[in-house]
């Protein structure tokens, strides 16, 4: 009969200390690199919303002033009310990619030409993709011109003229943009699944879509989670490229979003404690739509 050392539990607890110690030091990088370049500017942001700064001066304290003041100032709501507009996208991407995914998954007929065409928009950066879809969504440009050619003239105008079609062509523009992010992702969920999983949904008669949303989509809720939260803050917080180069926030201030007022407010008026207070507002925002996205999801799983 062994008899185990009266030193092994100090063995165990010594060698768990160093298992501590050694995850702290792998997580100091990633610590200080989210201290320096996400927690500091965001306190930073906070501080200077409370002043009156114009961005070479002292900062002016005047409390909650700004915040009062964007609360009621209409151009910033009508931006905030653009990006729910934009948000349009969001149950697009999500289950539309979704769908697009699983035929590619399935390999229908020609699904490598489709996967590099629906993948091919993210290759370009933001600003190739504003520059091009402005000259064809221009006035005389090659949508009228292929309106005119089929027969169709009375159709042709300007695409960008009006805040309804120009809200819609940018919503148009970052579905195509983003679209194949969204599949490649749920691609990769898609591959990490048990294929016998459709196999034997397949054997019991379950046709396609039962197998993508009673069998793949209950697999799937956490691809589905980061997918959302993605295109919802793209959504929110990363229009200002698309609108910048496209519409330059007209016509008026129609396709204003709340990062385009934030820039235009700091650097163009010099307003940047305003500028800050609106930035607070819309990190919030994003904030606690992605939480209760999360715990929607979270929810739904359990």
């Amino acid at each position: 009969m062994t008899r185990s050392s009266p030193y092994a539990p100090h063995r165990r607890q010594r060698s768990a200390r160093l298992d501590r110690l050694w995850g702290v030091l792998y997580a100091i990088p990633a610590l200080a690199f989210i201290l320096v370049f996400l927690a500091y500017p965001l306190v930073r942001v906070f501080g200077y919303s409370l002043t009156s700064w114009n961005g070479i001066g002292a900062p002016i304290w005047q409390g909650f002033h700004n915040f009062g003041a964007l609360v009621h100032d209409p151009v910033f709501l009508a931006a905030l009310r653009n990006n729910v507009i934009y948000a349009i996208s969001v149950p697009i991407e999500v289950i539309g990619a979704l769908v697009i995914a699983y035929l590619l998954h399935e390999r229908i007929p020609g699904w490598r030409v489709f996967r590099s065409a629906f993948f091919l928009p993210a290759v370009y950066s933001t600003v190739v993709i504003g520059i091009i879809a402005g000259v064809i969504l221009q006035t005389n440009g090659p949508i009228d011109d292929s309106l005119r050619a089929v027969g169709l003239p009375a159709l042709a105008k300007n695409w960008l003229g009006s805040p309804a079609d120009a809200r819609t062509a940018i919503i148009a523009i970052v579905i195509w943009a983003n679209f194949g992010y969204s599949v490649l992702i749920y691609l990769a969920g898609m591959s990490a699944l048990d294929p016998r999983l459709g196999e034997a949904a397949r054997i019991d008669g379950a046709g396609s879509w039962y197998i993508l949303f009673r069998v793949y989509g209950p697999n799937l809720r956490g691809v589905m989670q980061l997918v959302l939260v993605i295109n919802t803050v793209t959504a929110f917080a990363y229009m200002f490229t698309y609108i910048y180069v496209i519409t330059n926030g007209g016509p008026g201030f129609s396709t204003y979003s709340a990062e385009f007022f934030i820039y235009d407010k700091a650097f163009t008026f010099g307003q940047l404690g305003y500028a800050s207070a609106a930035g607070v507002i819309l990190t919030l925002i994003i904030a606690v739509l992605g939480y209760f996205q999360i715990r929607w999801i979270t929810g739904r799983q359990q």
